[in-house]
Formats: structure tokens, sequence, C-alpha cells
């Protein structure tokens, strides 16, 4: 068993944990800092722990502490922090057990 501390830092965007199932990314997000429209290769489960976000994806919606959502793979999306926020990212599976680059 491990802990994990999911507090906000000074480092944008820190891997926490990839099983080769799932792979979880925190990221610190200070207010106003926006992450630009991209796409993902793994289903997403997007966690807020702390603050505001506004995610857009097929819309867009504001997410405040204690809120999930999930996203299908492929969907263009973009989070924008209105509050300095903790974000916890769970994609599955892990980017790593389809990747073209596996040895």
């Amino acid at each position: 068993m491990k802990v994990y501390p999911l507090s906000f830092e000074e480092t944008f965007i820190q891997p926490v944990l990839d099983n080769g199932v799932s792979k979880v990314v925190k990221f610190s997000f200070p207010k106003g800092k926006v992450l630009q429209k991209h796409k993902t290769t793994s289903d997403i489960l997007v966690f807020v722990l702390l603050g505001k976000i506004r995610f857009v994806a097929h819309e867009e919606v504001e997410l405040a502490q204690a809120s999930m959502i999930s996203l299908d793979k492929q969907v263009e999306h973009a989070i924008e922090a209105l509050e300095d926020s903790v974000v916890v990212l769970v994609l599955t599976p892990s980017p790593e057990a389809h990747s073209v680059f596996k040895p």
C-alpha cells in the first residue's frame, strides 16, 4: 500500500501512478491557467479535489470541489482554472497499454 499526496504544488503536472491498467496524473492549476484543447487516446475521469474549473468538450460546464466528469477517448476538450485548483485525471487504459512505442 502507498499513500499519494494530492495537495496543490508549484509543479503544474505531476504523474502519480501508472500500473499498466490506468494512469493517474495530478494537475495543480493556478487561477487563470488554461490547458488548451487536446485529445487523449484513453477514456478519462476528471476529479476536482480543490477549487473550481471550467471544462469544455461537447458543452461547457463548471466543476467545483468534489465533482467528477467522464469523457470518452478522442474527444477534444480544454480546462480553465476559475480558482486555484487541484485536478486528478485517471486515464483508462493507461496510454502505455496501447502505445505504438511499447518495446
